[in-house]
């Protein structure tokens, strides 16, 4: 995904974050906590903790990475709505977004809560860029939850590109509204 200087900090800091081993070692082997890939506006620390009922002050970037979903396709169900992604018949598809570490089984429910309306938590293997104990770079598989579009997607627009084109969102009255509201709480405490 291409990062752009005028995202919110927290979502830059969480494109650019890769976990090291020892980190992802102990994360994978916490029970219960499998890690959750999320392609929409869940990328977006703010909103993920918003909706997962975090404070602001939460640091969740630190436990996300940027992740690609091969095998799945992008679609709308409108231009201006959030994306649904889908298996695809296409060798070559994939769907960029973050994949989601340490999430408690509170956190797992209230995305269950927020995505399993109209899809389904599927396993998915997600790829991601880690660093090994000398700081080298390499690509690892890693098994995830991922909720997945599971109907015929006869009637969804499909989205040419990998990832989801965050920025209106991020100029959306919607989005404001959950920063400022992220901000109140952090005031208070």
């Amino acid at each position: 995904m291409e990062m752009k200087s005028w995202y919110p900090t927290d979502f830059k800091q969480a494109l650019s974050n890769t976990i090291p081993e020892e980190d992802m070692a102990i994360y994978l082997q916490r029970p219960g906590s499998s890690p959750r890939f999320v392609y929409g506006v869940l990328m977006l620390p703010t909103v993920l903790k918003y909706y997962i009922n975090l404070e602001q002050c939460y640091e969740i970037h630190t436990a996300m990475t940027q992740a690609t979903l091969p095998g799945y396709q992008l679609h709308q169900f409108a231009e201006s709505s959030s994306p649904v992604i889908a298996p695809s018949p296409d060798p070559k598809a994939m769907v960029e977004g973050m994949l989601i570490f340490n999430l408690d089984e509170h956190q797992r429910n209230a995305l269950y809560e927020f995505e399993a309306g109209l899809m389904c938590l599927t396993s998915v293997q997600v790829d991601i860029c880690q660093k090994d104990t000398g700081q080298m770079h390499y690509l690892r598989t890693v098994d995830a939850g991922a909720f997945t579009w599971t109907n015929s997607t006869l009637g969804l627009a499909r989205i040419r590109d990998s990832s989801w084109g965050i920025s209106e969102f991020l100029n959306s009255p919607f989005y404001q509204y959950m920063s400022q509201s992220q901000d109140r709480t952090s005031v208070r405490l």
